[in-house]
């Protein structure tokens, strides 16, 4: 018992640790700015951790048993973005509630993933049938496709990641793993084709400045003062860092002070120009630590939807963790994804926050979970 307990008391500590660097990081990334956003993102995770001290203590098994309203009322927000949202960036993503602009689809991605989780808890984690696997993928693309259509191609990515999970951890026919690669070989060749014959088609599926941040991406300094400027710049102020950093918090170089979104998309690059090698490789240590202790409690628990969940939860981060670092050293396109618990954000700090509390509350099967007959077989 107390060993279980000092497990997570390193789950904590590698959060709080996170959070605190957090808070450093978007200081000294946007001191001068006169936003006080710092302020702000204390704010939101003040707000987070009153949520995740709340939901922790709440039996997870309502969640599970309150999914599908869940879900059906994510997608009503995802909805209501198209009437009553606000354009940030070029995409129509946020709802203005004065204080705070919520992005509806950092939450709906916590809805989906309890359906899916549920549906996974339903089946008892075989999908042998086209049907139910069908299902599966249809809760996930409903949301994607709404998600796309904003447009807003990172979060879309961040729910295709949740099917990487499912294929993962499912069992599933022979059949169904050749249909998926057959499918995602077909969509590859098909906006090859689409760009090859029907340019004008293409560029209604693949919005024109995602080509150019995937060409970007392949070559740089095709435009260095374009599409091609933040991957410079962002690859300089990372290697402006060395291995133990500028020195101090008020040190920034010139490339620091001329990267854009250096608060969100590239605070990475901000870490690791201030503590360089050591200061970045502590915090991916950090990321390493958190997941591998939630991947345990996945592992230890019999309660299908709750691993499923907290599975899930480790996809979706560790996705956005490897895409937003990728984005920084020039090893993936930018798609605008935040580094979690790090990027400033309040739908997505509070987002995390809430998930993390959610997780917690499952490290231990609830008083209302029954053994299915069965469920255990293999």
């Amino acid at each position: 018992m107390e060993e279980k307990e000092s497990r997570e008391y390193v789950v904590y500590l590698a959060l709080y640790l996170l959070l605190a660097t957090s808070l450093v990081t978007v200081f000294v990334a946007t001191r001068g700015s006169g936003q006080h956003l710092a302020e702000k993102q204390l704010a939101w995770v003040v707000i987070g951790m009153g949520c995740l001290a709340m939901l922790r203590k709440i039996d997870y098994r309502h969640y599970a048993n309150h999914a599908i309203g869940l879900y059906a009322g994510g997608i009503l927000l995802l909805l209501a973005v198209f009437v009553v949202g606000r354009k940030i960036n070029g995409a129509i993503s946020w709802i203005d509630l004065g204080v705070l602009n919520i992005q509806p689809s950092e939450l709906t991605r916590l809805t989906t993933l309890l359906l899916l989780a549920r549906l996974y808890e339903w089946n008892r984690g075989a999908f042998y049938r086209g049907e139910e696997v069908a299902k599966a993928v249809l809760l996930v693309l409903l949301p994607t496709s709404l998600v796309l259509l904003q447009p807003d191609l990172g979060m879309a990515l961040i729910y295709l990641s949740l099917l990487g999970c499912f294929l993962i951890m499912s069992r599933l026919s022979g059949f169904v793993h050749i249909t998926y690669l057959m499918t995602t070989i077909g969509l590859v060749f098909s906006l090859y084709a689409l760009h090859a014959f029907f340019p004008d088609l293409f560029f209604r599926v693949v919005r024109p400045h995602q080509f150019e941040r995937l060409l970007s991406f392949l070559d740089p300094e095709v435009d260095p003062l374009g599409s091609g400027y933040q991957y410079i710049q962002a690859r300089n102020v990372v290697g402006s860092g060395q291995l133990g950093g500028t020195g101090g918090l008020w040190v920034r170089t010139a490339f620091g002070a001329n990267l854009p979104e250096q608060h969100t998309d590239f605070i990475f690059a901000v870490i690791a120009q201030q503590w360089g090698f050591l200061g970045a490789s502590f915090l991916l240590l950090l990321y390493f630590v958190l997941f591998y202790r939630l991947v345990g409690w996945a592992l230890q628990t019999p309660d299908l939807f709750a691993a499923f969940f907290i599975s899930g939860m480790v996809t979706l981060w560790s996705f956005q963790v490897f895409v937003n670092i990728g984005m920084n050293i020039g090893l993936s396109p930018i798609t605008g994804l935040t580094l979690p618990f790090i990027s400033y954000g309040g739908s997505s700090m509070i987002s995390n926050l809430i998930a993390f509390g959610m997780l917690v509350s499952m490290r231990r099967p609830s008083p209302l979970w029954r053994l299915h007959p069965g469920i255990m077989k293999k």
